[in-house]
């Protein structure tokens, strides 16, 4: 791992507080340079509040916030080498493209030579030189993002901090953005930590995912740590694709925990730390592609439900399972798999024991 002079944004322990409303709770995360790093989370968790206290728009309760090794808790914004993208753009209505790209060296007070010819080479970079003279108000909304994340890279921040800036789009051109975004920041080398509570978002962009809930952090990895091993109970319920059972520890042998709960018991892998007391409530998910509606020897784990719904969605066919309790279990295969259950449909699903991923207390995450 780099040294602390090589982190493009470190928080040791930040708390923010609004009245007795906690924002952020004792927030520790680094960001390495050149790195691309989405918070996600529902609305409310923190995001954009963490957002906010790096570019220095808000002030921390506690803990430290550096940026390129140097303390930076009582540095202005503007002199922090960062630059933020907001969700609506924030583009200046009277201005043109030209003048709102320009308008940071403006700020900075670069000669008028400088501005020119940096603004028309950002402007060419973006392929956006032939709206050089035209307003806000004629753009698209494609158009709008290029022009505002032209104005926050012209300055050549340390950091780019994005606050949902595709939300508003519409989904085919937000595919495309997110395309065009990732490969900008590879050229730029420039630190980007973007915020958002969708998840395809964080997963196709980020190099680390930073998974909030509550003010705090519940779990930070790379997209497919996320994904295949969500270390806690609100991870696995927020992610797509996981089915979550609850119960109590039982046994624990060979690197194993037998978990108790009302639908039956079932033997889960123990992979990070000790095995739970018996009696211990816990919680483990499986992942619904991982599910077997034929389950053979090698799947011991097994549940009897109920088929009672089906939903194609193109790339997925997804089966809405009922277990005797009420409760819902998601089976799912590619979208071109033909559809074996009917709806009303007796099934006995089985999963490996190595599929099963066991949660850890909220607490103890991250």
């Amino acid at each position: 791992m780099a040294n602390a002079a090589e982190h493009d944004v470190e928080l040791r322990g930040v708390t923010k507080r609004f009245g007795s409303f906690v924002a952020v709770r004792d927030m520790s995360l680094i960001v390495e340079k050149g790195q691309f790093v989405c918070l996600l989370g529902p609305s409310g968790c923190g995001k954009t509040t963490t957002l906010r206290l790096v570019a220095g728009l808000e002030q921390a309760d506690g803990g430290e916030i550096r940026i390129a090794g140097a303390r930076v808790d009582d540095t202005p914004p503007w002199r922090r080498d960062v630059a933020m993208m907001f969700q609506d753009f924030a583009l200046f209505p009277h201005m043109t493209v030209a003048r709102q790209v320009g308008f940071g060296l403006e700020m900075l007070r670069r000669p008028k030579e400088e501005i020119r010819r940096r603004v028309a080479e950002t402007l060419a970079a973006f392929e956006i030189g032939d709206l050089a003279d035209r307003k806000p108000d004629t753009l698209s909304g494609g158009q709008k993002q290029r022009v505002a994340l032209a104005r926050a890279l012209i300055t050549r921040p340390r950091v780019l901090l994005l606050d949902e800036p595709i939300g508003s789009l519409d989904f085919s051109l937000r595919e495309a953005v997110m395309l065009e975004l990732k490969d900008v920041q590879r050229r730029a080398g420039i630190s980007f930590v973007w915020v958002t509570h969708d998840q395809n978002e964080a997963f196709s962009l980020g190099d680390q995912v930073v998974v909030m809930n509550h003010a705090r952090i519940e779990q930070t990895g790379t997209p497919e740590e996320i994904f295949e091993r969500p270390r806690t109970r609100f991870v696995a319920t927020f992610i797509q694709g996981h089915n979550v059972l609850d119960g109590t520890a039982a046994s624990a042998e060979d690197g194993h925990v037998t978990v108790v709960t009302a639908v039956g018991r079932f033997v889960v892998p123990v992979r990070n730390g000790a095995a739970p007391a018996s009696g211990a409530p816990v919680s483990f998910s499986i992942r619904a592609e991982l599910l077997e509606d034929d389950p053979g020897l090698d799947h011991p784990n097994r549940l009897a439900a109920t088929c009672h719904a089906i939903e194609y969605l193109g790339s997925v066919r997804r089966w809405d399972l009922r277990l005797a309790d009420g409760r819902s279990v998601k089976l799912e295969r590619s979208g071109r798999t033909r559809c074996r259950l009917a709806e009303g449909e007796a099934v006995l699903i089985g999963w490996r024991v190595e599929d099963g991923v066991l949660h850890i207390p909220a607490a103890d995450a991250a």
